[in-house]
Order: C-alpha cells, then sequence, then structure tokens
C-alpha cells in the first residue's frame, strides 16, 4: 500500500513524466512509423488480443464491473475498498469526459482513415464543424484516459492490485494503437491525462476525505 501524500505525488510524477516523454515521442517520432508498420501486417497475429482488450477494455465494461464489485463491498461494510472503488468509477469518467472535450477542439484524424488528409483540423474546418465526427476525434483516446483514470487510483490505494490494473491499461492502449484507431501520441495523452484526473480525485476522496457525508471517514 502507497502510504502518504509524499509517496503517491512521487509515483504520480514519475509515470506522468514516462507518458509525458511517450507523448513527445510519438508527436515528433513515432507516430507515423507506427502508423505504416500497423498497416503493413505489423502485429496482426495479435489483433483478436487486441480486440479483446480494446471492447472489454472500454469504460462501460469497467464501470459495470466496478459497480458490482462496490455492491459487494457495501454489503459486506468494507469501507476502504467502497472509498477506492468511488474513486476509481469518479476517476474513469471525468478523465473520459475531459478527453472527450478535448477531441472537439483537436480534430485529429484517427490512424486509420484514407479519405481525408492525416492532420489536425480543429474545431471548424473550411466552415465545417469537423470534430463531432468520428474520423476526427483521434487526440487524446479516450479509452487511455478512462482506463489509466480508472486504474491509476487502485495504484495508489493498494499497489499490488494497482499494479495489475495499470498493466491492463497499458494493454487496453496497446490495443488502440495495433488496431490502428489511435496513435502513439493519442494514447500517450490519454493515460497522462488519466493519471492526472486519478491522483486529484485519489487526494480529494481518500486523503483529504472527500465524500465522508457518504462514504464514511477516509482512513484507507
Amino acid at each position: 500500500m502507497i502510504k502518504g501524500a509524499a509517496s503517491a505525488l512521487i509515483w504520480t510524477i514519475v509515470l506522468s513524466l514516462a507518458a509525458a516523454l511517450l507523448l513527445a515521442a510519438g508527436l515528433f517520432f513515432w507516430d507515423q512509423p507506427v502508423l505504416e508498420a500497423v498497416r503493413h501486417g505489423f502485429g496482426k497475429g495479435w489483433k483478436d488480443t487486441a480486440k479483446f482488450f480494446s471492447r472489454y477494455g472500454d469504460f462501460p465494461w469497467l464501470f459495470g464491473a466496478a459497480l458490482l464489485v462496490l455492491g459487494f463491498t457495501l454489503r459486506t461494510r468494507r469501507r476502504q475498498w467502497t472509498r477506492v472503488l468511488v474513486v476509481m468509477l469518479l476517476a474513469g469518467v471525468v478523465a473520459g469526459l475531459t478527453s472527450n472535450l478535448i477531441k472537439l477542439g483537436a480534430g485529429r484524424v484517427r490512424p486509420r482513415v484514407d479519405e481525408v488528409s492525416h492532420g489536425w483540423y480543429g474545431t471548424v474546418h473550411h466552415g465545417e464543424w469537423v470534430s463531432i465526427r468520428h474520423i476526427h476525434q483521434s487526440f487524446p483516446s479516450s479509452h487511455a484516459a478512462c482506463a489509466f483514470g480508472f486504474f491509476f487510483p487502485l495504484f495508489l490505494a493498494r499497489q499490488g492490485w494497482g499494479s495489475l490494473g495499470l498493466a491492463g491499461a497499458v494493454a487496453i492502449a496497446w490495443s488502440r494503437v495495433q488496431l490502428n484507431a489511435h496513435h502513439v501520441s493519442d494514447v500517450a495523452a490519454g493515460a497522462l491525462l488519466g493519471m492526472i484526473v486519478g491522483w486529484i480525485i485519489w487526494r480529494w476522496i481518500v486523503q483529504r476525505g472527500g465524500l465522508s457525508r457518504w462514504l464514511g471517514r477516509a482512513d484507507c
């Protein structure tokens, strides 16, 4: 278990820096080569695995599973786990919504699209609201944002289980690149967003006792 604000902050900074470096590497070096490699069949033997993680790593599945576990913790009065699960759910929702708002401003074309030139189109292009179209919603990856927002608070609260969760989040992010739904920089940005949101909500609820009226005393 990670104890104290300092340890949580250090982990958040270290992992966020790693995501930020991957984001920069993707934008300046890796996005296009990875796109071309996937298009030419790199990793095609893992396509079914990627589809599995992409489908069941989407937030509705994570949300549903967490609600089932939350029901169990409420029934058995396991307040520490109840508080952690509430943080996970809130962080996943907030990270996902935030990523979708950013998409509306970025208007980046998805890598698997051929009918329009790749690039950043913003909200409006040639008088057309392009960012509301699915093909212009590449940056950042909402799958990655939700997954990292969901699992990062678990890592901060329970490092053992949380490490498995973060490994799952990495697999979900990888699946989106492998399926040519997102660039490397898209999933890196989503991961960075998710971890920052996860830390903020974890700090509010777990460390500072937010929502204590409903969740009881913050003692995990």
